[in-house]
């Protein structure tokens, strides 16, 4: 039985790379022209288990407090909690366990975003059909449901 989470390393192809004086990688050195990709790994959802929505919220820094706004993403995160509750669960969401909200700041364009994975809550019936990641990503969208 293969355990999980154990990586297996192959060595195909690294006959052929030649030390040189070019680059250092791991205390070798290889040629400049030596080909040092691997191969990716597919992500593989199979689009079972409960459907996560991601809610964004986007704000603009008020331009008379930028030199006071905080640098602590928690802070700025702390400072809308409530009001992203009661939006959440108007729209019969509820936060997800599995993942924390992310907050975003660009300070050039004076606006910060507030990322939230979301799921319903029980008696809740999603309205769009839920799709799984790979096929999202296979379509070249990065906002599933959204044409």
């Amino acid at each position: 039985m293969e355990k999980r989470g154990v990586n297996k390393i192959t060595t195909e192809g690294l006959e052929e790379l030649k030390p040189g004086e070019g680059v250092d990688v791991g205390g070798t050195k290889y040629e400049y022209g030596a080909d040092l990709n691997t191969q990716g790994t597919p992500l593989i959802d199979p689009g079972t288990g409960k459907t996560v929505a991601i809610r964004v919220f986007q704000y603009k820094i008020d331009p008379g407090k930028r030199r006071e706004f905080p640098n602590d993403r928690q802070v700025i995160f702390n400072s809308h909690v409530r009001e992203i509750s009661r939006i959440l669960w108007g729209d019969g969401l509820r936060p997800f366990d599995g993942a924390a909200p992310r907050v975003i700041v660009d300070r050039k364009k004076g606006m910060y975003q507030i990322f939230v994975p979301c799921e319903s809550r029980s008696g809740v019936v999603f309205i769009d059909k839920p799709e799984n990641l790979s096929t999202a990503l296979a379509k070249g969208r990065s906002t599933p449901n959204k044409s």
